[in-house]
């Protein structure tokens, strides 16, 4: 098993918005924050934003998956 980067929250939420502009169904302007979780870390959006936008929830939890088999998060 590969050790895991380690990574700030800004720049795993600017991979997250890299990934998320080749979907239609995520706007630029989609409001995501990373935060630290027991295991490891978790994407949180608005309920405002999970409601309107059920489509792009579904696409961030499979690059939330993706990501969090390459990076850990950094102590800030």
């Amino acid at each position: 098993m590969l050790a895991k980067k380690r990574i700030s929250s800004i720049d795993l939420i600017w991979i997250f918005r890299e990934k998320l502009s080749s979907f239609a169904e995520c706007p630029a302007s989609i409001k995501i924050a990373i935060v630290p979780s027991d295991e490891s870390w978790t994407v949180v959006m608005t309920q405002h934003e999970r409601n309107r936008r059920p489509h792009c929830v579904k696409r961030i939890e499979q690059i939330q998956k993706q990501l969090r088999e390459v990076y850990v998060l950094a102590k800030d």
